[in-house]
């Protein structure tokens, strides 16, 4: 893809993304263990097929340009798995994005015959693409990022506007988009739970 720019510790001042009415976004750390595995690099990814990957400065973890657009409250923000997304971002960044839309959620909601609610298995549904997810696990705070990793890292966003809108269809034609978007207030105290240190399985039996 020639419509990738990476950057340094921060969004540049100039590119301005406050108009933007949607965003998709995903993160690339280390692991998943929150306090030992750091965060290296968020992605955004526009419609207009721009994608901006930004190389997080883990020392200072200070990107005040980044934490301005996501803190925009008239931008919705896409992910997949949006409660990890979400609790990467408030932990290291301490920004938490107001309006978000979790395809991950809403193929569970939406597409209750199937099990398959994987990103990879969404593009394939939804946009008949066969993506690979094997760069998902490789040296993530390497500072020269491969070709492959720079492809799959905008890849990660870059299907997010498509499955939305069709899973957004789904949940409208059964009835069942009001729940998803109950779902959606609920996801950001599941992070501060997370980071405060209880496990989510309190609300079991």
């Amino acid at each position: 893809m020639n419509n990738i720019k990476i950057f340094e510790n921060d969004l540049p001042q100039d590119i301005d993304l406050s108009e933007e009415k949607v965003i998709g976004i995903d993160n690339e750390a280390l692991g998943l263990v929150l306090g030992r595995d750091p965060l290296t690099l968020v992605q955004l990814g526009l419609e207009s097929k721009k994608f901006y990957l930004i190389k997080l400065n883990r020392d200072t973890y200070s990107a005040p340009n980044l934490c301005k657009v996501l803190s925009n409250p008239n931008t919705e923000f896409i992910m997949h798995y949006a409660r990890q997304d979400l609790l990467w971002l408030k932990y290291h960044l301490k920004v938490e994005p107001k309006k978000i839309f979790c395809t991950k959620i809403a193929s569970k909601i939406a597409r209750t015959a199937s099990s398959y609610h994987g990103y990879k298995d969404l593009v394939k549904e939804f946009c008949g693409k066969d993506i690979s997810k094997k760069e998902q696990q490789s040296d993530w705070g390497n500072p020269n990022l491969s070709a492959k990793q720079i492809n799959y890292a905008a890849q990660d966003t870059e299907y997010l506007f498509e499955i939305k809108d069709k899973l957004k269809k789904m949940l409208e034609r059964e009835k069942r988009i009001d729940i998803f978007y109950q779902c959606m207030k609920v996801i950001p105290t599941l992070v501060d739970m997370e980071i405060a240190g209880y496990k989510l399985n309190i609300f079991e039996h």
